[in-house]
């Protein structure tokens, strides 16, 4: 990719690279967590790949880094974009992660002697939109709130406490007490729907 085309709206390659330079410790942090848990329950992809995996397209110039987009947002969307095709990947491909083969070659059915395979999976699809909904009434509650969001993120990751904050986000009591009550407070309409 070139360097800064006069009236270009996309970041070179260059710029690009000082940008995420940029990032401080914090933001890193901020970056993994949120990496994982947009890939929390992939097979074989973690929050590590899909981070990875988001830089290295951005500095190649397959992902657009548009001008005047924080550093924060344009590697957040990218990664959630990966995520989401990779989500995709597994839920349309030819393997179900959820099923279990059988260790013999016994039958259920005596009369049928080939193997046979039986799905572990118990949720109804009634279960699977319920979550998805939920899901998402609860990322639009925290999606103006990027500090709620993160102790959001904390918490998806079994991450509790003044003492997870400070050494994932380098938050202090005060600041990590305020994002976590603003949180409670966009949450509780959700937890009275019961």
């Amino acid at each position: 990719m070139s360097d800064t085309v006069e009236g270009d709206d996309r970041l070179s390659a260059r710029e690009v690279e000082e940008e995420l330079q940029q990032l401080t410790e914090a933001e890193w942090a901020r970056a993994e967590i949120f990496a994982n848990s947009i890939t929390y329950g992939l097979a074989d992809f973690d929050g590590n790949d899909v981070l990875h995996t988001a830089i290295e397209k951005l500095l190649s110039g397959v992902r657009v880094w548009r001008r005047g987009v924080s550093a924060m947002t344009t590697l957040n969307m990218a990664m959630k974009s990966i995520a989401s095709n990779e989500w995709k990947k597994q839920e349309k491909g030819p393997i179900n992660k959820s099923a279990v083969a059988s260790t013999t070659d016994a039958s259920p059915d005596e009369d049928n002697e080939r193997p046979y395979a039986a799905a572990s999976d118990v949720e109804t699809p009634e279960d699977v939109l319920i979550a998805e909904r939920f899901a998402t009434q609860v990322e639009a509650a925290v999606a103006d709130d990027e500090e709620a969001g993160l102790v959001l993120m904390l918490w998806l990751d079994g991450k509790r406490g003044v003492d997870d904050a400070h050494a994932e986000l380098g938050w202090d009591k005060k600041r990590y007490d305020a994002a976590r009550k603003r949180l409670m407070r966009r949450l509780a309409p959700r937890n009275n729907q019961g």
